[in-house]
């Protein structure tokens, strides 16, 4: 039977603000009571823009800013002279744009991190609203370690994507983690509706790659390539796992694609992009995953440090599939896919613990090349939470090398077994193998209907596990400012 995971909570005593005596750790995991602010349950009430950091070459936090709401951003916060120093990043926006009205899922609906590459730059993706009401997407971009800022605009405009008519964003960055940074910017991902599909979390898209180059300081972006008119689109609201991961110069990107509404599930692929070339080669079948015609099943990819190549897809309240590359930086010959979790929500007529219920794939390849995820589970009759009700828990597994998954061990919960439960989360990793989560309890029935976009992100905290995962804390400013130069 799934194990209870073990959670170290810490409190926090926020700098250059005073904080309420902070309340008494309680048992882990941590259980989150959406009717009470983090300051009133645990004390915490950080300095630092509670976030997902980036962290550059000297291990330092890179953060943008957010709000409890779904749309604006405002600046980007770096560190120097041991402190956070802010920069605007609306003003460079609007230097280009003088119309701007607004951000549009700038808060993490359509993504939130900035990325740095080796050599200190530093690269951020917008949407933005202009004054006659439609949309742009942008990459901002800064050559000086984030004191100022430019920007290119992304091909295609974006539009309604979904069949309910929600802009969930049409562009992503290659997330470049701490250990393993690259001398180039990002390659990134655009994509566009082609037609409708069956289902209810289903549009037909054409997937491009773009690999920004610089031309002295300045960022220039060739045409985009091709890689499927068939794709899913890639959900970023919660998960966040890369498409992409880089081994020398070939990128290698892994995508889902739309099936026959009775098909067993949606295929994954992965193909090789060269980035001297500019080609891509052929796509190869790598898993397939449930159910089929839903966005919820975007897969993540991550290479280890021999090369060798992973692929976890997603899934809607499914397990995920894990496979990986039989040799290094080779995309012609994979391991069986195999489910990453059988256990956690056990029903009458099933085993003895149960199936695995997963979505929102969060992925990471720390520096000994052990993977770890994050996701949100349910669970069911397996702990003593609300009597063994069902309900939603953020959780986290792990895979050593060689080894089997290990259970699913819960991080947050929810404070009630009730309704809907989401947590926003997405997790990256510095350069000392250190794993930051970011997330957030939102349960819609909380909020009225027209103050959800709002307040979708109340409750944001930022943990941190110095261990793997095995156990978290409350990240500290301390933490963020880190000066661990590893390279």
């Amino acid at each position: 039977m799934t194990r209870p995971g073990i959670i170290a909570l810490t409190t926090i005593v926020a700098f250059l603000a005073v904080v309420h005596p902070a309340a008494a750790a309680p048992d882990a995991p941590l259980r989150i009571d959406g009717r009470r602010s983090l300051r009133a349950q645990f004390g915490y009430a950080p300095a630092y823009e509670r976030n997902l950091p980036s962290f550059n070459a000297r291990n330092q936090a890179v953060i943008r800013s957010r709000t409890a709401s779904q749309h604006p951003t405002e600046y980007v916060f770096t560190v120097r002279d041991g402190a956070f120093r802010r920069a605007s990043i609306r003003a460079a926006v609007r230097r280009s744009y003088p119309g701007l009205r607004s951000f549009v899922n700038a808060g993490g609906w359509g993504g939130e991190a900035v990325e740095a590459d080796a050599l200190g730059r530093l690269y951020t993706l917008v949407q933005i609203r202009v004054r006659d009401g439609s949309l742009r997407n942008l990459l901002l971009y800064s050559t000086d370690g984030g004191r100022t800022w430019r920007l290119v605009r992304l091909p295609f405009t974006p539009v309604r994507m979904s069949p309910d008519g929600r802009n969930d964003g049409t562009s992503a960055s290659e997330h470049l983690t701490g250990w393993n940074l690259r001398a180039e910017p990002p390659l990134l991902a655009v994509w566009r509706p082609v037609a409708d599909w069956p289902g209810e979390r289903a549009c037909r898209m054409a997937l491009y790659v773009i690999q920004p180059r610089f031309e002295g300081d300045r960022l220039m972006l060739p045409d985009p390539v091709l890689v499927s008119d068939r794709s899913l689109g890639l959900i970023q609201a919660a998960g966040g796992a890369s498409f992409a991961a880089t081994v020398g110069t070939t990128s290698y990107i892994v995508w889902a694609e739309v099936a026959a509404p009775d098909a067993a599930g949606s295929p994954t692929y992965v193909a090789a992009y060269d980035q001297v070339t500019g080609t891509l080669g052929a796509p190869v079948l790598v898993a397939t995953a449930r159910p089929v015609n839903d966005d919820h099943t975007t897969p993540g990819i991550v290479a280890d440090s021999r090369g060798i190549l992973h692929v976890v897809t997603g899934g809607h309240n499914t397990p995920f599939m894990h496979t990986h590359s039989i040799a290094p930086a080779d995309v012609t010959a994979w391991t069986r896919p195999h489910e990453v979790l059988r256990s956690g929500y056990v029903t009458p007529g099933g085993d003895a613990d149960g199936r695995g219920r997963q979505t929102y794939l969060a992925l990471v390849c720390t520096p000994d090349d052990a993977l770890v995820i994050a996701f949100r589970q349910w669970r069911l009759g397996v702990d003593t939470a609300f009597g063994g009700r069902g309900y939603q828990a953020l959780s986290v597994q792990r895979l050593e090398p060689e080894g089997t998954w290990s259970d699913a061990s819960r991080v947050v919960y929810c404070g009630t077994s009730h309704g809907y439960a989401q947590y926003y989360h997405k997790m990256t990793i510095d350069r000392r193998g250190r794993l930051f989560l970011s997330l957030n309890y939102f349960r819609p029935h909380d909020w009225p209907r027209d103050r959800r976009v709002r307040n979708r992100y109340h409750h944001r905290m930022l943990l941190i596990s110095e261990d793997g995962g095995s156990t978290w804390r409350f990240a500290t400013l301390g933490d963020l400012l880190d000066r661990g130069d590893q390279g």
